[in-house]
């Protein structure tokens, strides 16, 4: 039976650590590149009514609702999947290369007004099922490659330490070469750069697949004699449903995901922008520090998981992260702007407040992202439960609540940001700087004096933002996460118990059943 449970030999697993956590580089950056900065590119590129505006978030919202209720019926097919190929890696391939189309057709076609729109709700439907085919073949196959906790502990942390570097290469890339002084001298305006850009994540995306569908070699794999009867489509809620451990670390996460997509999905950008600078040099820094704080934390995962437990450490770090926002909302609402800081880098100059730095700073606590890693493991080790439970095990059908608890976060935290954006009048701004930007993206290139030009105009629109929107930007963008993370933190005490104690217990159960048959 594909799954038994088995730990991975030494030398496989170390093949297949790397191999499986090296494809998702390009994956997480085209997951980033489109669900980090898709509004991002529409605001700053497309004039909109509110109107316009509300249907655009409407479809956005509708699609990533049906994204996420389709992943447990792609992980039914997979599950469902007979191949010599193993039944992950089609997926994985045909996903990668129709996502990178749908990728490419959304940005680089210009479309405008109403019709953009419809073809938006198009391309998002396609991306949500391309997308799924491969995002959940892949993170299916890891529950496969090795049950033992420490090894599951140390292939989540390093898969987790490449998602950071796929999803931090396009938080520096997108946001530097999109806006400000090095995106108008590179590519001259914001459209032309995320036409670029789109290919480039499509490559990326297509190319680092390659290591997982060429280079991870399952440990068990389907012999004709083993095969289990394929899945019922009627069944294939009912094995979530009855799973109440999955359902719970599904909950928390989702709540998890909620609140820092809020933050990270749009409006901490606009309340950058708004309150320091035209410069996308400025996001990148302010990620700088909980990014690198979240690589270190994944490094140290492993040992300090086996020495105080996942559950100490998820209670610290979520209070750590809770700690940060509050800390965040405090110097943005109370410390006023002193100081002028300039920068030159590789010939561009930068100029940044003292304000923002401490802004930077307080900023560091929110990238100890251990609730994230650590309800991935839960969801993992629901594979066990399920297999203890039922006798099953369903690695596909059970960890698409991962990507579904992401999407459904997505989803309702696009709500969030829109409601935030219509509250606090962001397009009365944006559609401004559209204009200015569409301007010059009908010049072959520009001069230095139009990008100088070009960035006045900009700043100027900037300077004219009153101090209470940028506030309403500034306490939503702190609070939400706050609320919500705390929520999830009371619900994940009060209800869930797979510990690596309960673990324990479950493998030995699942093993004795096996050697008696």
């Amino acid at each position: 039976m594909e799954g038994t449970g088995k730990i991975a030999d030494n030398k496989l697993f170390k093949r297949n650590l790397f191999m499986f956590s090296a494809a998702t580089i390009g994956r997480d950056f085209l997951w980033n590149f489109f669900n980090g900065y898709l509004l991002t590119f529409i605001l700053l590129t497309k004039n909109l009514t509110t109107a316009q505006f509300s249907t655009i978030s409407i479809i956005i919202i509708v699609a990533r609702i049906f994204d996420a209720l389709n992943d447990p019926i792609m992980g039914g097919i997979i599950e469902n999947t007979r191949s010599k190929w193993s039944k992950y890696k089609p997926w994985q391939l045909a996903g990668a290369l129709s996502t990178g189309v749908v990728i490419v057709l959304l940005f680089n076609l210009p479309i405008y007004g109403w019709g953009f729109i419809g073809f938006l709700a198009v391309s998002y439907l396609l991306f949500s099922i391309t997308f799924s085919m491969n995002d959940i073949s892949y993170w299916g196959m890891m529950p496969t490659l090795t049950s033992d906790p420490h090894q599951r502990d140390t292939l989540n942390s390093v898969a987790q330490l490449f998602v950071g570097f796929g999803a931090g290469a396009c938080s520096i890339m997108i946001p530097v070469l999109t806006t400000g002084n090095v995106g108008t001298a590179v590519f001259g305006s914001v459209p032309k750069a995320f036409s670029a850009l789109s290919v480039v994540a499509a490559v990326l995306m297509a190319g680092f697949q390659m290591f997982s569908i060429f280079g991870v070699k399952e440990p068990q794999v389907l012999t004709p004699a083993e095969k289990q009867p394929k899945m019922k489509f009627k069944d294939i809620f009912g094995v979530i449903l009855k799973n109440d451990q999955l359902l719970w670390a599904a909950v928390c996460l989702l709540l998890y995901n909620v609140g820092t997509n809020a933050i990270n999905g749009g409006l901490s950008t606009m309340y950058i922008y708004f309150e320091f600078g035209y410069d996308g040099l400025l996001t990148v820094l302010f990620a700088a520090l909980p990014s690198i704080m979240g690589v270190l934390f994944v490094l140290l995962f492993p040992i300090l998981s086996k020495k105080h437990g996942r559950n100490k450490i998820l209670y610290v770090t979520s209070t750590l992260v809770i700690i940060g926002y509050l800390s965040l909302m405090f110097v943005g609402l109370f410390v006023p702007k002193f100081g002028q800081f300039d920068l030159n880098l590789f010939g561009f100059n930068f100029s940044f407040s003292g304000k923002f730095i401490l802004f930077m700073v307080a900023n560091l606590l929110t990238g100890v992202g251990g609730f994230y890693m650590i309800q991935t493991i839960n969801m993992a080790n629901s594979v066990e439960y399920n297999e203890y439970r039922t006798g099953d095990r369903k690695e596909s059908l059970i960890f698409s609540l991962r990507p579904l608890t992401n999407k459904m976060g997505s989803a309702l935290s696009q709500g969030v940001i829109s409601l935030v954006y219509i509250i606090a009048g962001v397009l009365v701004y944006t559609n401004k700087i559209s204009e200015i930007e569409n301007f010059y993206a009908t010049k072959s290139s520009l001069t230095d004096a139009e990008s100088a030009e070009k960035l006045s105009q900009i700043g100027q629109v900037l300077q004219s933002v009153p101090e209470t929107n940028k506030r309403v930007l500034l306490i939503c963008m702190c609070m939400i996460p706050v609320v919500l993370i705390s929520i999830a933190m009371i619900l994940y005490r009060r209800f869930f118990r797979l510990d690596e104690k309960k673990m324990i217990e479950i493998n030995d159960a699942i093993k004795e059943r096996k050697s008696n048959e």
